[in-house]
């Protein structure tokens, strides 16, 4: 009898033993997790089967999973699909890879280097497996690299590799369709490297060489390009004027979105883009455009054309405007393009005035921009015809003044008045209330007026107008004495509910200048 029961609980020590076993960590380290025998395992073992409660999370329908892979990694994803048979077909399904990240660290391994200590270096051998499981899934794929361009460079020579393998008369199974669903590239190249004993406090690095070379054959073997991002390579002109060889060549009735910011830091208008038949939406910087872009435009169907200036591109007073023979041509071409001046710049600054432009918005990501007289003037004899959103995003790192005559309240009463398509104001500045309630009276057309409540003065400071009435004025005077009159009213004015926003609620306020503001 003893024999049996030192023979069971061997076993039972040798089943502990196989469920223990050599785990990795969180920080990718390999330890050793031994589970101890406990007296409750034993209970649960002798509860019957029909009593087990399992939980539904396999049952979640594909839509629900979509969105949560989404979210995911792929390192995560590849751990979530070995969960249960419905999660490992959800990491097969379309959506769920939409969008691929390679950054510096994407399907790397530290290596030891004897100059540099460790670095994280390209894993070709995890990357062939990844391309062989998802390279025919993917949508789109985004670079960001930082500081290792080579892993960068390795990885897009490894899918040009895979794409041509994938190609040939008789591939391997696994490489049919590798790249054949990619419709969207984007590449954000890091010019921004700063160092602490540059005295300039910044130095600025294009891209180009190898590097380059390896981005054009890639782009070269996407034939089905929907959306093409290009940002901050700050080229040398001879290298500028071929970048889009070989996207023209591959996808010219194709390209819908094409975005080129800061291909260059100097003048060099980018003439390829007047190439893409089908375009849809054009971002660009001012000082690669010129006039003869804008005539190959002309015979294209671009509905929206962005010229975005951020912290890289020159100073506004050194970038020439395009002609005005060249806008006018264009407005009777394509009557129905829209034009959207944007700035991105952490300070001062202004957009480069376009005249005679088709201009439908203009806005500022830019704490420390103002709203200058003389510009804004300016902005209202060229564009008052068109112009239907203006604002300024993100909190203002200035003091506004108080008094009235200092204030900005008379040039937003302006505007309003002169610009009757104006849809969209955002106001960051410090205004009274009765300017509120005077521009929801006088915008027409205004639906998304977006104020900071910490910059509203609660104040009636405007001159009696010998056209108001006395009625009128003692409606002013008697609603501008609070924070809720004031919505209360501009809420019946609009027609819809109003509010003051908080500098919470304002700094996460984005402008969307095809349809209004929304919040992120």
């Amino acid at each position: 009898m003893s024999t049996i029961n030192a023979g069971r609980k061997g076993s039972a020590q040798l089943e502990v033993m196989h469920k223990a076993g050599w785990k990795i960590d969180e920080n990718e380290k390999a330890c050793y997790i031994d589970i101890d025998e406990d007296d409750d395992d034993e209970a649960n073992d002798k509860l019957d089967e029909s009593q087990r409660v399992y939980s539904r999370w396999s049952e979640l329908p594909n839509l629900v999973l979509e969105d949560i892979f989404a979210y995911l990694s792929p390192k995560e994803r590849y751990y979530a699909s070995l969960v249960c048979r419905q999660w490992y077909s959800a990491f097969y399904l379309p959506t769920v890879w939409n969008n691929f990240v390679v950054d510096d660290r994407t399907l790397t391994r530290p290596k030891y280097n004897y100059y540099s200590g460790w670095q994280y270096c390209l894993d070709h051998m995890r990357t062939q497996n990844c391309l062989a499981r998802i390279g025919k899934h993917l949508r789109g794929i985004e670079f960001r690299p930082w500081h290792s361009f080579n892993n960068i460079y390795q990885f897009m020579a490894m899918l040009s590799w895979s794409i041509d393998k994938g190609l040939e008369h008789h591939p391997q199974s696994e490489l049919i369709g590798m790249g054949q669903r990619i419709r969207s590239l984007v590449y954000h190249f890091p010019c921004n490297m700063s160092q602490p004993n540059d005295p300039e406090g910044i130095k600025l690095f294009g891209t180009g060489g190898q590097l380059l070379k390896g981005l054009k054959e890639l782009l070269l073997r996407l034939p089905d390009l929907h959306t093409l991002k290009l940002v901050d390579f700050v080229l040398e002109r001879f290298e500028a004027n071929h970048l889009l060889d070989e996207v023209v060549c591959s996808c010219c009735t194709k390209m819908r979105v094409l975005n080129l910011v800061n291909v260059t830091t100097m003048h060099c208008p980018i003439m390829h883009v007047g190439l893409f038949l089908n375009l849809r939406v054009l971002t660009i910087s001012p000082q690669n455009i010129d006039d003869d872009v804008l005539s190959l435009l002309a015979d294209t169907k671009l509905r929206h054309l962005h010229l975005l200036q951020n912290s890289y591109t020159p100073n506004h007073l050194t970038i020439s405007a395009c002609g005005v023979k060249a806008w006018r041509s264009l407005k009777v071409t394509n009557p129905r393009l829209r034009v959207h001046l944007r700035l991105e710049n952490m300070v001062d600054g202004e957009v480069v005035m376009q005249p005679e432009a088709p201009v439908h918005s203009i806005t500022y990501w830019a704490p420390k921009s103002r709203i200058r007289t003389e510009l804004l003037i300016r902005m209202l004899d060229h564009y008052k015809n068109s112009l239907a959103v203006y604002g300024h995003e993100l909190l203002p790192r200035f003091s506004s003044p108080k008094p009235f005559h200092n204030r900005i309240d008379s040039l937003m009463l302006l505007m309003c008045r002169q610009c009757f398509n104006l849809d969209t104001l955002i106001i960051r500045e410090k205004v009274s209330t009765s300017t509120l309630l005077l521009i929801a009276r006088t915008a027409k057309n205004l639906q998304h007026l977006h104020v900071r409540r910490f910059a509203v003065i609660l104040r009636c400071d405007w001159p009696r107008h010998p056209e108001w009435s006395n009625d009128f004025y003692l409606w002013l005077k008697r609603n501008s004495h609070s924070y809720e009159a004031v919505e209360r009213e501009i809420s019946q004015i609009l027609g819809c509910k109003w509010k003051l926003l908080s500098d919470r609620d304002f700094k996460q306020l984005t402008v969307n200048v095809k349809s209004g503001a929304t919040w992120t």
